[in-house]
C-alpha cells in the first residue's frame, strides 16, 4: 500500500518521494490511489487559502497564487495534457491526424487558447471564493480529490487508441476494486456534506464530457484525456462550490 502511494505521489506532483524501483504491475495497482495525491494536494492549497484568507490577503493575489501553486506542484503535468487535447480535437478531421497533432511537443493555438481559458476560469472560481472566506475550505480541499477520482473513472473499460504511450499502463486497465479504492478518499466530503457533494458533482460533467468526445474524434481514451479531466474538472469544481455558497448566502 505505501509504495503504492508512493507511486501516485511521485507520478502526480512534484513532492520529493522516492517509490523505490518500479514496475509496469506497480503502476497499474497505484491507481487506485491516485485521488490520494488529491487529499495532499487539496490540503496544501486550502492550507495556502486558509493563511491568505487569516492575513488578509487580496483575493486576486490569493487567486493567482493558489491556481500557480496547483500548477507547479502537478509539474504542470496536467496542463500539458489540455493544451494538447485541445490542439488536437481542433487541428484535424482524421482521428489519426488528431492523435498526431497530440503527440506533438509544440502547442498550437487552440492549445493556447484552451490553458487561458482554463486559468481565467480557475482564478474567475478562486477570486470570488475568496469573498467567502473560510467557508470556501471544503471546495478548495475537495476539488483536487474528486477531479482525480473522476479521473480513475474515466480510465475504467477506456480504449487505449495508441500502440504505447504514457497513458497505457491506466487505461483499460482500472478495476472496479481500484474505482471503489478511489471512492474511499472522497470520504472527508462527511465533514461539508452538501458542498462536497456539489463540488463532486461538477467535477464530474468535464469528465463525461471529454470521455465521449475522445472515443467519437480519436476513437479511445489518451493520457491528455485524462488530464483534460483532471483541470477542467477541477475549473468545474471551483465554480461548482462558489454557486453552492452564492445560493446559501
Amino acid at each position: 500500500m505505501f509504495k503504492s502511494i508512493g507511486i501516485a505521489l511521485s507520478f502526480l506532483t512534484c513532492l520529493p518521494v522516492d517509490p523505490g524501483k518500479v514496475d509496469l504491475a506497480d503502476m497499474r495497482r497505484a491507481v487506485g490511489f491516485f485521488p490520494f495525491a488529491g487529499v495532499v494536494l487539496g490540503g496544501i492549497i486550502a492550507g495556502v487559502f486558509w493563511v491568505g484568507v487569516v492575513f488578509g490577503m487580496p483575493n486576486m493575489v490569493l487567486a493567482v497564487v493558489v491556481s500557480g501553486l496547483l500548477a507547479w506542484l502537478t509539474r504542470g503535468l496536467h496542463l500539458d495534457g489540455v493544451a494538447d487535447l485541445a490542439d488536437g480535437f481542433g487541428g484535424s478531421l482524421e482521428p489519426q491526424r488528431r492523435l498526431e497533432i497530440m503527440k506533438d511537443s509544440a502547442t498550437g493555438s487552440f492549445g493556447v487558447a484552451a490553458l487561458i481559458v482554463l486559468f481565467l476560469l480557475k482564478v474567475a472560481g478562486l477570486f470570488h471564493l475568496g469573498e467567502y472566506g473560510l467557508m470556501s475550505l471544503p471546495v478548495l480541499f475537495m476539488t483536487p480529490v474528486a477531479s482525480r477520482f473522476w479521473m480513475v473513472v474515466v480510465a475504467y473499460g477506456a480504449s487505449y487508441p495508441r500502440e504505447a504511450g504514457t497513458g497505457h499502463f491506466v487505461i483499460g486497465q482500472v478495476h472496479l476494486s481500484q474505482i471503489g479504492l478511489a471512492a474511499l478518499f472522497l470520504s472527508p466530503f462527511i465533514m461539508a456534506p452538501f458542498i462536497c457533494l456539489v463540488v463532486i458533482s461538477f467535477a464530474v460533467l468535464p469528465a463525461l464530457v471529454l470521455r465521449f468526445r475522445a472515443n467519437k474524434l480519436i476513437g479511445g481514451v489518451t493520457g491528455d484525456v485524462l488530464g483534460g479531466v483532471v483541470e477542467w474538472g477541477e475549473a468545474f469544481g471551483f465554480l461548482g462550490g462558489l454557486l453552492y455558497l452564492g445560493m446559501i448566502q
